[in-house]
């Protein structure tokens, strides 16, 4: 009894399961054929360049101009007025007056001047009755020239080298000015050119020395002769 009634309801349950899953079937296949058409049929995207140019930046402005400078204020000049000078009146004397003229000058006659006679013996430029044999310049010494006869050596010592000049081996030529009187006598040194470390030993060699005196016509006189020394360097 209870199969005769369960039967029918699982053929039913059966029957309506197959048609709801035909429909979703159907439902779906219908969906993808839609979206099939649909994509077949919709509009295809197309890109189309657009052609862009690019432009260089625009250049930076100028600098603003500089300030102008500023003007020194003009000072305005003072006109210097010159002082009017009046006209100077020359007055011209009515007469001229005469110059004196001064007579000339008459040099004074100079004194008529008595030659004396000279006497035998006697020599130029000697004083009047003086000795015979008297000795020419006796007031001082005169230059010696080439009208004089030189002094000549007759001893001495020579001069020694100091040893300050040894060590730096000095030679050369010393010039010394000296007075030669009548009696042959050397005095009043002077050094003229010199040589180091060696005038004073110059000066004290020539001083001790005895000469000659310088004859003038034959006669003695006091002479400002000049030394010339050579110093060598002994061997």
């Amino acid at each position: 009894m209870f199969d005769t009634l369960t039967a029918p309801r699982a053929k039913r349950r059966a029957g309506t399961s197959m048609a709801v899953s035909i429909i979703l079937h159907g439902a779906v296949v219908g969906a993808a054929f839609l979206l099939a058409y649909a994509r077949a049929h919709m509009p295809k995207e197309t890109t189309v360049e657009v052609p862009v140019a690019f432009r260089p930046p625009p250049p930076p402005p100028p600098p603003p101009p500089p300030p102008p400078a500023s003007r020194k204020p003009k000072t305005p000049r003072t006109e210097r007025i010159k002082p009017k000078v009046p006209p100077t009146t020359v007055i011209q004397p009515r007469e001229i007056p005469k110059v004196e003229e001064k007579p000339p000058e008459i040099p004074p006659e100079e004194p008529e001047v008595e030659e004396d006679e000279g006497v035998e013996g006697g020599v130029e430029g000697g004083v009047v009755g003086g000795q015979i044999g008297g000795h020419i310049g006796s007031a001082g010494p005169v230059e010696f020239n080439d009208t004089m006869t030189p002094p000549q050596k007759i001893g001495g010592p020579d001069p020694q080298y100091t040893s300050q000049a040894l060590e730096r081996e000095v030679q050369g030529l010393m010039i010394v000015k000296c007075v030669v009187s009548t009696q042959g006598a050397v005095r009043n040194c002077r050094v003229v050119k010199s040589l180091p470390f060696m005038d004073r030993a110059v000066i004290d060699a020539l001083e001790h020395r005895k000469y000659t005196p310088a004859l003038l016509r034959g006669q003695p006189i006091e002479v400002d002769y000049t030394f010339k020394i050579k110093l060598t360097l002994p061997q």
